[in-house]
C-alpha cells in the first residue's frame, strides 16, 4: 500500500474504491455500513499518509477485515494496477521538455 502514497490523489482514489469494492464482495460487506463510514470520516483524527484520504483509509481497513488468503490476493490482483500508474507518471515526466 506504501505504493500509492506517491500517486495523484484522483489514481489513489480509483484504485481504492476498487480495493474495497473487491474486499466487500469478498466478505459479503453491507454497502450502506460503508457510506456511512465515509460520511463520518475526520481525518483529523488520524495520523497516516493513507488517512488523509477517506478512501484509502477504508481500503486499508478493509483489507484488515479479510482473512490472509483474501488480502493476498487483493494485493497480487492490485499490485500491478498500482506499479502500471507509477510507470504512467515516470512516463509523463519523460515527456516534459
Amino acid at each position: 500500500m506504501n505504493l500509492m502514497q506517491d500517486l495523484a490523489p484522483e489514481v489513489q482514489c480509483e484504485i481504492a474504491i476498487d480495493i474495497i469494492m473487491k474486499a466487500s464482495n469478498m466478505i459479503d460487506r453491507d454497502y450502506t455500513k460503508l457510506i456511512a463510514e465515509v460520511s463520518i470520516y475526520n481525518p483529523r483524527d488520524f495520523k497516516r499518509w493513507y488517512d488523509k484520504n477517506p478512501n484509502v483509509h477504508l481500503a486499508i481497513e478493509a483489507l484488515r477485515d479479510l482473512n490472509s488468503e483474501q488480502r493476498d490476493e487483493i494485493v497480487r490482483e492490485f499490485s500491478a494496477e498500482i506499479l502500471n500508474s507509477h510507470f504512467i507518471k515516470l512516463d509523463d515526466v519523460g515527456d516534459m521538455p
